[in-house]
């Protein structure tokens, strides 16, 4: 057990009910009559629930042993991805639905950040930028050049997305993974 106050820091994560928390926002409180406290602002890592929590003087949290590290994607089998630990070299696999509908934009031997607590992958942040490859997409009709068109077009990975009008067939794009949309050409 540490001492609530040194653990109230931004950044920190702590154990509330038996479930990790990253401490957000902190706000140490003395309100001039009756007790002062620490309110803060926690998210939930394993359901990214954000919540306010009261701290009162001398009130104990408990650390939170979670590791954050960078793993490598191995592959997707059934609902399951796998990832290796990159010093360690060890394995480890958890469900897709840990990052819902981010899983189309993984790629073998993408590094991601990844969060373990209690021997499980609870948090896997993608690369904010990945390249694909355009399959196809329609030609840009002639005359049409204003640079705000967008047109369909599917990648390499079986996903359609919205690109400018003059990007082709066979070349590659960034994808931004946050908001699942192209964000440029790559030059190769």
């Amino acid at each position: 057990m540490a001492e609530g106050s040194s653990l109230l820091k931004n950044g920190n994560k702590v154990l509330i009910d038996n479930q990790p928390y990253l401490i957000l926002e902190n706000e140490f409180v003395n309100p001039g009559k009756g007790q002062a406290f620490t309110r803060i602002k926690i998210k939930n890592l394993l359901n990214s629930k954000v919540l306010e929590k009261t701290v009162k003087i001398g009130e104990t949290l408990q650390e939170a042993d979670v590791l954050n590290t960078k793993m490598q994607f191995l592959y997707k089998e059934s609902n399951s991805l796998y990832f290796m630990n990159l010093e360690s070299y060890e394995q480890m696999s958890v469900d897709e639905q840990i990052i819902k509908d981010k899983s189309c934009w993984l790629k073998d031997g993408d590094e991601c950040d990844v969060t373990i607590w209690n021997d499980n992958i609870i948090q896997i942040e993608l690369p904010k930028f990945v390249t694909f490859t355009i399959e196809s997409t329609v030609d840009a009709i002639k005359g049409d050049t204003v640079s705000s068109t967008l047109k369909e077009a599917n990648l390499d990975n079986g996903i359609t997305i919205m690109v400018p009008i003059f990007i082709k067939e066979g070349e590659k794009i960034k994808i931004d993974t946050e908001t699942n949309e192209y964000s440029s050409r790559v030059k190769e």
